[in-house]
């Protein structure tokens, strides 16, 4: 139980950052005359880099509330994703990601993979920007954009700024929270110092 809440601090990504939903635009400066929310339905993946400081207790056997911890590592993010967005502005997807302490420790890379749904809460059409918060699960499924959560156990909740561009098939990504929950795979507020930017591009069909 030790080493999958470890694992999950130490993956804790952020896929959340790839998932928006919403009625989006994009800038005035593009010619198109904008994009709706309906256009933007469809498949995308993506692709990420940041940090994250994590808190573990005296033995550093055990993640620990960062307000008590004795210990902070700081750790290096990567991850690759995958989600799809219906008419409507809903999200779903899986992320892969992994981490490894940015300086020596004896802690091992490490590699998960988690679910992640995910709604705007703001957009600005004369800038093509908003914010947006969702969910982190170990397990539960996607069925298109809507999650199932059969067997899911939310592990955190987060959330970000986005930029759309090039007619709705970019968007841009920067993490601006993560708060972990108390589960079995998590410990609440057990990291700190989080930063991540990430990049989406639509998954366009072969001919």
């Amino acid at each position: 139980m030790i080493k999958l809440r470890i694992a999950t601090g130490l993956g804790l990504v952020l896929f959340m950052a790839t998932m928006i939903g919403g009625p989006v635009r994009v800038s005035q400066a593009q010619d198109d005359g904008g994009v709706t929310l309906a256009s933007l339905a469809g498949k995308f993946a993506s692709r990420g880099s940041g940090f994250q400081t994590l808190c573990f207790n005296t033995l550093f056997t055990a993640l620990q509330d960062c307000a008590t911890a004795p210990h902070v590592v700081p750790f290096n993010l990567t991850q690759i994703a995958h989600f799809n967005r219906d008419a409507a502005g809903n999200t779903c997807g899986v992320s892969t990601s992994t981490s490894a302490p940015v300086f020596g420790t004896r802690f091992p890379a490490n590699v998960v993979t988690r679910t992640d749904v995910t709604t705007t809460l703001s957009f600005d059409p004369t800038t093509g920007s908003g914010t947006s918060s969702g969910s982190q699960y170990v397990g539960g499924s996607c069925n298109g954009a809507v999650f199932d959560g059969t067997g899911a156990t939310k592990v955190g909740n987060f959330t970000n700024s986005f930029d759309v561009s090039d007619s709705g098939n970019r968007i841009e990504f920067l993490g601006t929270s993560y708060n972990t929950a108390n589960s079995a795979f998590s410990v609440a507020g057990s990291i700190q110092g989080f930063v991540f930017s990430e990049t989406a591009i639509r998954q366009r069909t072969q001919n």
